[in-house]
C-alpha cells in the first residue's frame, strides 16, 4: 500500500511539472502583449503628456528601417530614462545630432547601408566623440582597441582615430557591413556589434533560431536588450518634440562642417591663427587628437572645420610648400552679404507643400539643420511656410586684430579754466593732444593681455610649447618655472 502511494504522489508531481515546464520554457516575446496603459512620458519641469501603449506603436509604426521597431517593454523604460531620468543629457545629445547625422549618412549611403544605423551611435556613446566605456571601447561608436586596430583605426600617444569624427564611421560601416553579410539580419548584426559574433552563434545554437527576440534569453543581459535600445534611441530622436524636450543647440561652426586629409605636422594654435577660430570649437570637432596638434604622417589624417573657414585653411596648408591641397565640393565664393560676419539668413517661401528632406535637398542644406532652424515638428513642409536657411560667410584669408591694452584716465587737463579744449577728435573719441601717463615697469605689467593655457593631464612643457610653436625656454621665462602640473595655468605669450 504504501508503495502505491508512493508512486500515485511521483506521477502527481511528474504531471505537474510537464505542465510548467512548457510556461518556463516560453520566450518573453511569445507572451500576450500586456494590456495598455498610460505613462508620463515628459522631461522634468515640462507640461504633463500621457502616451499609452498604442500611441508608442503608432509611433514607431510611422518609421521605417533597417528592422521591425517593436515596441516592447523595455523601449518604453530606455524612452523614461532619456525623457526624465537622463534629459539633461538627452538635450545635449539631440545637439550633437545636428553635429554628426548628416557625416553618419553620408558614409552610411555611400556603403549602402540603411540611414538609420545612424542611431547606433547615440546608444553607443550618446554621440560623444570623447566617450570611454568601462572595458575600454572609445569614441563615437565605441570601439574596442583590437577592432578599432582591424578596422585601420590608429592609436598612439598622440592620436586615437576611435575619436575621429570622419575615420571612426567609416570603421563602423565596414564593420556592419561585414555583420550583415554575416547573419543577413539587422537585428543579428546590431547584437552581435555589440557582444561580439562569437555570443551571438552561441545563442543562434541553443535556440535553434536565428530570430533575435527568440535567441534573446541566451544573450548577456546588455546585449538582450540592445535592440530595444537602438529602437528607443530611434524614437527619441524623431519624436523628441512631443515630450517637450528644449535641444541645446550647438554652434552653427559645429553645424556646418566639411573636412580634408592633412599629411603635414600642424598644431591647433596655428589652425586658430589663420582661420580665427575659437580654440574650443577646434578640439571639438578633432577630438581624435590627444595633444593639440596634427602629426606629421604619409597617410594623413582628418581635419574637420567649419565650411566658412575652410578656403583659409586650404590657403595655409598650399603655403607651406611641396603637397597640394584642394577640397572637392566646397563652393565658397566671396560674399555680398555679410549677416553677423560668421553667417547670412537666407529666407525662402515654400510654394507647394512637401517632404523635409526633399526641400532641404532644393535648398542645398541636411533635413536635420532645416527642421532645428525652423523648429518642424514633423517631416513636412507647408505650402507657403517661410523658411529660414543659414549660410557661411566664407573667410579667404584671416586678418587678426591686435587686442590694445586697457587706456589710463587722464583725469582733468592742469590749468583749469584758461585752458583750452583741442577739439579735434580720433575715431575712439579721444583727443589725440591727451597727454600719455609714463607708467613704472610694475603697473605696465598688469596692462598687458596673455595668451593662456590650461596644463592638463600627462602634458609637459614641451607638449605645450608643440602646440604654440614656440620655444620650451620662452614658455620657462615666462612663467618663472621649471616644471609643470595638471590645472597649473600658463602664459603662453603676450597678445
Amino acid at each position: 500500500m504504501q508503495q502505491k502511494h508512493s508512486v500515485a504522489i511521483w506521477l502527481a508531481f511528474f504531471c505537474l511539472f510537464l505542465a510548467i515546464k512548457p510556461l518556463a520554457a516560453q520566450d518573453e516575446s511569445d507572451l500576450p502583449e500586456p494590456a495598455d496603459s498610460s505613462d508620463l512620458l515628459v522631461a522634468k519641469g515640462g507640461y504633463p503628456a500621457p502616451v499609452t501603449d498604442a500611441e508608442l506603436r503608432e509611433r514607431l509604426g510611422k518609421l521605417s528601417g533597417c528592422l521591425a521597431l517593436k515596441p516592447h517593454g523595455v523601449v518604453k523604460g530606455y524612452i523614461k530614462t532619456y525623457v526624465q531620468v537622463k534629459s539633461e543629457k538627452t538635450r545635449v545629445m539631440l545637439g550633437r545630432r545636428l553635429t554628426y547625422f548628416p557625416l553618419f549618412e553620408q558614409k552610411l549611403k555611400e556603403s549602402g547601408l540603411p540611414t538609420d544605423l545612424k542611431y547606433l551611435a547615440v546608444v553607443e556613446s550618446a554621440l560623444n566623440a570623447k566617450a570611454v566605456s568601462r572595458v575600454g571601447a572609445t569614441g563615437l561608436w565605441q570601439f574596442m582597441p583590437y577592432t578599432g586596430k582591424d578596422y585601420d583605426l590608429g592609436q598612439s600617444s598622440t592620436v586615437d582615430e576611435r575619436s575621429d569624427a570622419v575615420k571612426s564611421p567609416e570603421a563602423a560601416v565596414r564593420y556592419l557591413k561585414h555583420l550583415h553579410a554575416q547573419y543577413n539580419d539587422w537585428a543579428l548584426a546590431l547584437a552581435a556589434y555589440n557582444s561580439g559574433p562569437g555570443r551571438v552563434n552561441s545563442a543562434i545554437k541553443k535556440a535553434h533560431s536565428r530570430d533575435f527576440w527568440t535567441i534573446q534569453r541566451f544573450l548577456p543581459t546588455e546585449t538582450r536588450n540592445y535592440v530595444p535600445a537602438f529602437i528607443a534611441a530611434t524614437y527619441i530622436c524623431n519624436y523628441y518634440s512631443l515630450h517637450n524636450m528644449d535641444v541645446i543647440e550647438p554652434d552653427y561652426d559645429e553645424q556646418l562642417t566639411t573636412y580634408i586629409r592633412v599629411h603635414e605636422a600642424i598644431s591647433f594654435r596655428d589652425i586658430a591663427d589663420v582661420t580665427g577660430l575659437d580654440y574650443g570649437v577646434i578640439r571639438t570637432l578633432n577630438a581624435g587628437f590627444k595633444r593639440d596638434y596634427v602629426p606629421a604622417s604619409e597617410n594623413g589624417y582628418y581635419v574637420m572645420l567649419p565650411q566658412r573657414v575652410m578656403p583659409a585653411f586650404l590657403r595655409y596648408l598650399n603655403g607651406l610648400g611641396g603637397r597640394r591641397y584642394a577640397l572637392e565640393g566646397l563652393n565658397a565664393t566671396p560674399n555680398t552679404n555679410l549677416g553677423d560676419g560668421r553667417y547670412w539668413q537666407l529666407s525662402v517661401a515654400v510654394q507647394q507643400g512637401d517632404q523635409v528632406d526633399r526641400v532641404a535637398a532644393m535648398l542645398a542644406c541636411h533635413p536635420e539643420h532645416l527642421k532645428a532652424w525652423n523648429d518642424l515638428k514633423t517631416d513636412y513642409v507647408q505650402a507657403g511656410q517661410s523658411l529660414k536657411v543659414w549660410r557661411p560667410v566664407y573667410v579667404f584669408k584671416h586678418s587678426p586684430l591686435r587686442i590694445e591694452a586697457p587706456k589710463q584716465e587722464t583725469g582733468k587737463p592742469v590749468g583749469g579754466s584758461s585752458a583750452k579744449p583741442n577739439k579735434s577728435k580720433l575715431s575712439d573719441g579721444s583727443a589725440p593732444s591727451d597727454p600719455v601717463p609714463v607708467l613704472r615697469q610694475e603697473e605696465a605689467e598688469q596692462y598687458k593681455q596673455y595668451q593662456w593655457h590650461t596644463v592638463r593631464r600627462n602634458e609637459s612643457l614641451d607638449d605645450v610649447a608643440r602646440q604654440y610653436s614656440t620655444p620650451v625656454e620662452s614658455l620657462r621665462k615666462l612663467n618663472n618655472c621649471e616644471t609643470i602640473k595638471i590645472g597649473m595655468r600658463l602664459k603662453v605669450k603676450e597678445l
